[in-house]
């Protein structure tokens, strides 16, 4: 018990700051796909603010919506808050299915406003990875982010995910760590005693597993007219995972458990794209 108690107090003392949001609430929501400031967690997320009667705005809005649908089955979130009101911005949501909050944003941390578009990308772990006006430039920095969470190509970066994920996102951590372990065996040695503290969290393994699911289900195959079978069992995997994990929503661990509501909203997602 002390053992695991000094490596509790270690990750706590050391903990790396996760990224707080504003005005991600019901009572917020303008449009697009409903969100929560727990969804966000462990997503890399892009902000963009526009003026709602720039005649432009639409244009700009389009431009992410193409990317929102070009990336939408990875973990990215593309968050918009309009700035003024009325019917133009009625107007400016009709095509929008990302979500869409009015005021929407980082509440610590929220870099200058340089005039409106105005952009930024928060990767995974709360980094700020870019802030300006190019919509260009911000969705490299997108694409950039997603590889460097999905396939590390250092092993400082595999550390910059794992030191987060240890205190916020434990199933995600528990993934990483597995896959850090074979790639680079030597290097993941510091992480053992965490491991240890890891694997003793309960149901850490279910959600765990769980995410894995969610994140292959979200970037599914799109089967053909001739693969009704084939189409209709994973329905039927997808919908089964969906009944069968959801007591996990409630587990003891906060941080695990917003994990699970996390994977079960994708899951619904991936269905309701049936």
């Amino acid at each position: 018990m002390k053992f695991l108690a000094s490596v509790v107090i270690s990750l706590l003392l050391f903990s790396v700051q996760a990224a707080e949001w504003k005005n991600v609430d019901v009572a917020h929501h303008l449009g697009g796909r409903k969100a929560s400031v727990g969804y966000l967690q462990g997503k890399v997320v892009l902000v963009v603010q526009w003026d709602a009667k720039d005649a432009g705005s639409q244009e700009l809005l389009q431009r992410f919506e193409e990317l929102w649908g070009s990336f939408k089955t990875k973990e990215l979130v593309v968050l918009g808050g309009p700035v003024g009101g009325g019917a133009a911005v009625k107007t400016a949501l009709e095509k929008v299915s990302f979500p869409v909050y009015d005021g929407a944003g980082l509440a610590l941390g929220e870099p200058p406003h340089e005039g409106l578009p105005f952009i930024y990308v928060v990767d995974e772990t709360g980094k700020l990875v870019y802030y300006g006006q190019s919509d260009r430039t911000a969705a490299q920095a997108v694409v950039s982010a997603l590889t460097d969470m999905e396939s590390p190509r250092s092993v400082k970066q595999w550390r910059h995910f794992l030191d987060y994920e240890l205190d916020h996102l434990p199933a995600h951590a528990y993934n990483r760590l597995n896959e850090f372990r074979k790639k680079h065996p030597d290097d993941a040695k510091p992480y053992l005693e965490k491991a240890r503290a890891l694997v003793k969290l309960e149901h850490v393994k279910k959600v765990a597993d769980l995410v894995e699911f969610a994140r292959r289900a979200k970037d599914a195959p799109n089967f053909g007219p001739k693969e009704k079978a084939k189409r209709e069992k994973y329905e039927a995997l997808v919908r089964g995972a969906i009944e069968s994990c959801a007591p996990l929503k409630t587990v003891a661990d906060p941080r695990l458990a917003q994990e699970a509501k996390n994977a079960l909203a994708d899951l619904k997602w991936a269905e309701a794209a049936f």
